[in-house]
């Protein structure tokens, strides 16, 4: 395990039950045998299918009922027990836990991919929660959460005065949950999930079908020689149009293109184009119907 860092946690399950340092030897096992499910799971996800976690168990300390847990973890990813909120963070996100408890086992809806790294995610009730990509996809895995329900709510089910706490090596304590707080960690019904991608992008266009009076009815040729519906949302280029009514067929123009792919289980893809904005028109200047930049 050279090329790995090691690191200690410890997860206190603490009810009026444990006081005697015993717990349901059946609960600890699948607690114990789901926590490394959920670990080795999430370092893939974050570091790539080759990566390797290692977990280990030493004995219980004093305490309600302590598990301290030895992992190992490759040196150059993703520290994977930071981004669960097992241990102390250095990332500035949100970890697992922290968008768990967000959502409170309310069911996800849409999962919208925003680029850098960001994904919003829309519940049923229509709260919006944003989140770092690879957290939010662990978060809307149906599997991993029935895992860390095993590790987090199982183990605490029906005891009176309930707590979970994470602690360090050192019996720091990084995250406490209340007995009300633990139950937003149950996995909820199961939900359709759409995942929305969008995408950004200046692109040369032709336009093939235009409306001089709104926004839909527009159809253009991509650089790819496509020719795809699109909504012109750029009010300036409409009322310039709208002006002129005229458009020479088969001008090229530079547009900012909007590009949402919505895809649902059981269905192709949807996608949906919008120019939010008219960059430029190749043409001559005295025909251009949009100014060249004094700049360019």
């Amino acid at each position: 395990m050279t090329n790995k860092i090691k690191q200690i946690f410890k997860i206190s399950y603490d009810t009026t039950a444990t006081k005697d340092h015993t717990i349901d030897a059946e609960l600890l096992g699948n607690a114990i045998m789901k926590t490394a499910t959920v670990l080795k799971h999430t370092d893939k996800v974050l570091n790539g299918e080759e990566s390797t976690l290692d977990l280990e168990v030493k004995a219980n300390s004093e305490g309600s009922f302590v598990i301290e847990f030895v992992t190992w973890f490759n040196q150059s990813g993703v520290n994977p027990l930071s981004l669960l909120g097992f241990a102390s963070s250095a990332f500035g996100v949100k970890t697992v836990m922290d968008v768990l408890g967000e959502i409170k086992s309310r069911p996800v809806k849409t999962y919208i991919d925003m680029g850098k790294g960001i994904t919003k995610l829309i519940l049923n009730d229509g709260t919006e929660v944003e989140a770092d990509t690879k957290v939010a996809r662990l978060v809307i895995d149906r599997t991993f959460r029935k895992e860390l329900e095993t590790v987090i709510k199982a183990p605490l089910e029906g005891a009176d005065n309930a707590k979970l706490i994470f602690k360090d090596e050192n019996d720091t304590e990084i995250s406490e949950f209340s007995e009300e707080q633990v139950e937003n960690f149950k996995t909820p019904a199961r939900a359709v999930v759409e995942e929305v991608k969008e995408e950004i992008a200046n692109t040369e266009v032709r336009f093939v079908k235009v409306n001089f009076y709104g926004e839909t009815g527009w159809s253009a040729q991509l650089a790819n020689g496509d020719t795809v519906a699109v909504k012109m949302k750029d009010e300036h280029f409409l009322a310039r149009i709208d002006e002129n009514k005229q458009l020479s067929k088969g001008d090229l123009f530079v547009v900012k293109l909007k590009t949402t792919t919505t895809f649902k289980s059981g269905s192709n893809p949807a996608i949906n184009r919008e120019i939010i904005s008219v960059e430029r028109h190749r043409a001559a200047k005295d025909e251009k119907l949009i100014p060249d930049k004094t700049n360019d």
